[in-house]
């Protein structure tokens, strides 16, 4: 809870949950968004040093052992973008100089407590990757210590970006289950928006990969990115369909979202929802990516990928903000 929140009456009947108030404001959809991003980057930049290290298989490097263009950038903005996402969470927390006492226990069946050993493992390999992969610059700045790490990280490359890769798919389920594990919000209690949040993050990292790779290799991260819409697509079909055939908390949570009226940002939840994530953060973008796969001219490109973050930053907002504008289970 921030400061902010009221004097609580009771455990359960209290102006802090029935009045719904915002107790997650925006730092945490951002803080979801970014760490989806980054786990999203981690995978797919490690599965693609695992492919191109053992079999060959990718985008043609740069001639200097380097990984190409694409890979590099995605390494070093994976651990950057989930830094400035933690300074979005440091930032909602109301006891922030507590934060040392998640790592004074492990509870497995706490989300919080899993999510922030798996962050403390996430920061160290993925530097050190994103070190590897830009070793031609590093090396020439001559740090003893940089080049030892890189030398060290150059012989155990192919274990280091398999850990990274189950790292990154751990850092997005997180996102999700993070809130999931709040049975209290309907909306929110349900078992796949781990799985939801995870594709979304892998096709956000995708597109955020679009914009900056280089044309001859777009087209990897173009079919990357299509085929993670299109699983994306499957899975927010069984998260509503499994939100509305549910108990009547569940349905009615579900229905809030997909054609309720209520407001964020002067537009309904529905219009969000149909409108903006589904039209414009997944069909178009996939339609879009389906035609430039066919040999047809797009005059924009970079307008799917745009359309991908919006929709996948959307997606978060509308999780959280539905979810604590219906009431809890009675």
């Amino acid at each position: 809870m921030t400061s902010t929140t009221t004097e609580i009456i009771s455990t359960k009947v209290n102006p802090g949950v029935i009045p719904h108030l915002h107790i997650w404001e925006w730092h945490i959809p951002l803080y979801l968004f970014l760490g989806g991003i980054a786990g999203g980057l981690l995978v797919i930049t490690s599965i693609m040093i695992v492919l191109k290290r053992r079999f060959g298989i990718g985008p043609q490097d740069e001639g200097d052992g380097c990984p190409c263009l694409a890979v590099r950038i995605g390494s070093i903005l994976s651990p950057a973008l989930l830094g400035i996402g933690m300074i979005f969470l440091f930032l909602d927390l109301a006891n922030k100089f507590y934060v040392w006492a998640f790592y004074t226990t492990i509870q497995p069946t706490s989300p919080m407590s899993a999510g922030s050993w798996i962050l403390l493992a996430f920061f160290p390999l993925a530097i050190l990757q994103a070190m590897l992969v830009n070793k031609k610059f590093l090396r020439g700045l001559n740090i003893p210590i940089v080049s030892k790490l890189i030398d060290w990280t150059e012989d155990h490359l192919t274990i280091v970006a398999l850990l990274n890769a189950h790292i990154g798919v751990g850092i997005g389920i997180y996102t999700g289950i993070l809130l999931s594990f709040f049975s209290a919000r309907p909306l929110w209690a349900s078992s796949i928006l781990g799985m939801l949040f995870l594709v979304s993050g892998i096709s956000s990292a995708a597109a955020l990969m679009l914009l900056f790779a280089p044309d001859r290799e777009k087209p990897v991260y173009s079919m990357i990115d299509a085929n993670a819409i299109w699983i994306e697509l499957v899975v927010v079909g069984l998260f509503v369909l499994g939100g509305i055939t549910g108990p009547a908390n569940s349905s009615g949570a579900m229905m809030h979202l997909i054609a309720g009226d209520t407001q964020m940002a002067g537009m309904s939840y529905m219009l969000w929802f149909w409108g903006i994530f589904v039209a414009l953060g997944l069909v178009i973008p996939l339609l879009l990516e389906f035609l430039e796969a066919a040999g047809v001219h797009i005059r924009f490109p970079q307008v799917a990928p745009v359309l991908v973050l919006i929709g996948g930053l959307v997606l978060r907002f509308l999780i959280v903000f539905a979810g604590q504008t219906y009431h809890t289970f009675m």
